[in-house]
């Protein structure tokens, strides 16, 4: 199980995921600390979304390690293949977070907002 601190909400490490044979996330790791703001930057088609879906658990990960708050959601079993705690937990660890999606209206136009 991955060591965290006090001030580390999330911890991913060495987070592996493929579509088919289309290797998208190659061990990627990452700690946030708390109070820290962090942008994850790169080219269309780099992995970025699919690491945030991962992290929301909107899509599994075949192998590495998620922990929000010190809750673990997933980990490697011996064989090194990820696995997710049960249902319940997972609920409760993603009450904890959040994800804007891309091209999300979050208010709907309307003459009335016109300036």
């Amino acid at each position: 199980m991955p060591s965290m601190t006090p001030d580390v909400m999330i911890s991913a490490q060495g987070i592996h995921k493929a579509f088919g044979g289309n290797e998208v996330l190659r061990g990627v790791s990452l700690d946030l600390l708390r109070g820290e703001v962090v942008a994850v930057i790169g080219p269309s088609g780099s992995g970025k979304s699919t690491f945030l879906r991962c992290l929301n658990h909107l899509e599994t990960i075949d192998s590495g390690s998620v922990v929000v708050e010190g809750d673990v959601l997933a980990q490697n079993d011996a064989s090194g293949k990820a696995h997710y705690v049960p249902e319940a937990q997972i609920r409760k660890i993603g009450h904890k977070m959040g994800m804007v999606f891309q091209s999300f209206n979050l208010f709907r136009t309307s003459p009335c907002w016109r300036t």
